[in-house]
C-alpha cells in the first residue's frame, strides 16, 4: 500500500517502534532507536563554549568587585568591613553592605538600651551613661563614612549627606541609600 507520503501513512510502525505519521523520514537521522539518546541522533558537540557578552556604551566590563568598589557582601563581612573602614570616606559601599550594617546597628542599639537599663536599675548610672555615649560616638563615626560611601555608589557626592539636616531631607537621603549603584566604574571607584 503506497501513498504519496511513503509507506508510513498506512499506520505501519517503523523499525524503531514509534509511529511516524504521514511524514517521510528526515534526512540525517538514522531509523530506529539509538541506545544513548533514546531514539534520536546525538547533537554535534559545541566548540568553545559561550561567547562573551559585548560591552555596552557607558558601562565597564562586569567582574568581581571588592568591598570598596561596591561589591555585595554578607552580614558578617558588612559589619567587619564597616568598622575596618570607619575613617575611610573614599570608595563605594553596596546596598547590601549598607543595609546589613543598618540591621546590625538596630540590634546593637537594642542591646545597648537593655544594658543601660540594667546598669541604671542596679544604681550604677555612670556606667549606663558612658555606655550610651560610647555607642553614640561609635555609631556616628561608622555610619557617617558608610553613608558617604553609599552615596558614592550611586555617583553622588558625600555632601548630599547634609540634606538630612533640612526638613524632609531625611526622606531624600533614605531614597538615595535605596537606589541601585551605578554599574561598572564611576568617578568614586
Amino acid at each position: 500500500m503506497s501513498t504519496p507520503y511513503g509507506p508510513y501513512d498506512s499506520g505501519q510502525q517503523p523499525s524503531g517502534g514509534y509511529p511516524q505519521g504521514p511524514y517521510p523520514p528526515q534526512e540525517g537521522y538514522a531509523p530506529g532507536p539509538h541506545p544513548q539518546q533514546g531514539g534520536y541522533a546525538p547533537f554535534p558537540p559545541q566548540q568553545g563554549g559561550y561567547a562573551a557578552y559585548p560591552p555596552q556604551d557607558g558601562y565597564a566590563q562586569a567582574g568581581p568587585r571588592g568591598y570598596l568598589q561596591g561589591g555585595p557582601v554578607g552580614f558578617g563581612d558588612a559589619i567587619a568591613e564597616a568598622f575596618r573602614n570607619m575613617f575611610n570616606y573614599q570608595g563605594r559601599a553596596s546596598r547590601s553592605a549598607y543595609w546589613w550594617f543598618a540591621l546590625f546597628q538596630v540590634l546593637a542599639w537594642v542591646g545597648v538600651l537593655i544594658l543601660a537599663f540594667i546598669f541604671a536599675a542596679v544604681h550604677i548610672p555612670a556606667v549606663s551613661i558612658l555606655l550610651y555615649v560610647a555607642a553614640v560616638i561609635g555609631s556616628i563615626l561608622v555610619s557617617l563614612s558608610l553613608t558617604v560611601r553609599r552615596l558614592h555608589d550611586s555617583d553622588k557626592s558625600g555632601f548630599w549627606y547634609l540634606i538630612a539636616f533640612v526638613p524632609f531631607g531625611g526622606i531624600v537621603l533614605l531614597v538615595f541609600t535605596l537606589l541601585e549603584g551605578t554599574p561598572g566604574q564611576n568617578r568614586f571607584g
